[in-house]
């Protein structure tokens, strides 16, 4: 859902909380998620 928009000149800005977590669970499953990304990232040899 749309809950909110701004306009910059011709771009128009829209904010949706679609994904944003509404639960304690989905909040814990994408913190251990940017936990993992973020370490193998850390750890990456490239």
């Amino acid at each position: 859902m749309i809950i909110q928009e701004y306009q910059l000149g011709e771009t128009k800005i829209q904010i949706d909380d679609s994904f944003f977590p509404k639960t304690e669970e989905e909040k814990r499953r994408n913190y251990e998620e940017f936990n993992r990304i973020g370490c193998k990232i850390l750890y990456s040899e490239d």
